[in-house]
């Protein structure tokens, strides 16, 4: 079951605390970590997890800094996006930290961080997005309630894609 909490103040607070940790660890081979997902968007109902996008630097790998933060805690995720690289720290079986890294050249256009800006920009995307995930929270299995919220995900991101002369996408970077 996904579980959806109300958002909550200390989120952004947890947010620059694991980017401070994950600045020194990873040092020069990211250059800007930001916070994206529903946690970064006040007023969002979200699941309880802090994701992070990292700005790897020119000539760096994204997939290749497992070394780097496993010290933190974190591990590779080798289901994920094939296109930019997730790290994934847990506590027992509980997800608290998932860590994008996008190569230098994509950073200005991925979708997390569009969509982000979209969601903070307009207060009607919003609010549908976060009656959409209300609706879908129920589901059993969590590949149910992303695939659920893909249509609108992709309408608000392509809404954002537009209003920065870029070409509509896919919502999803698998």
């Amino acid at each position: 079951m996904v579980e959806l909490v109300e958002h909550r103040a200390e989120w952004g607070a947890l947010f620059r605390s694991e980017a401070d940790r994950l600045a020194s660890a990873l040092g020069p081979a990211v250059t800007a970590i930001e916070h994206i997902g529903s946690t970064a968007v006040p007023g969002l109902v979200a699941k309880p997890i802090i994701d992070l996008a990292a700005r790897a630097a020119a000539g760096v790998d994204p997939f290749t800094l497992s070394s780097l933060v496993a010290p933190l805690g974190y591990e590779r995720h080798r289901r994920g996006p094939k296109n930019h690289g997730v790290y994934v720290r847990s506590i027992g079986e509980q997800r608290t930290h998932i860590l994008h890294v996008f190569a230098a050249d994509e950073w200005e256009t991925c979708n997390q961080r569009l969509f982000r800006d979209a969601l903070l920009r307009d207060p009607a995307a919003r609010a549908r997005y976060g009656e959409l995930k209300r609706a879908l929270a129920g589901a059993a299995d969590g590949r149910d309630y992303t695939a659920g919220k893909r249509d609108l995900v992709e309408e608000v991101l392509n809404v954002e894609r537009a209003r920065r002369g870029l070409p509509p996408t896919s919502a999803w970077d698998k």
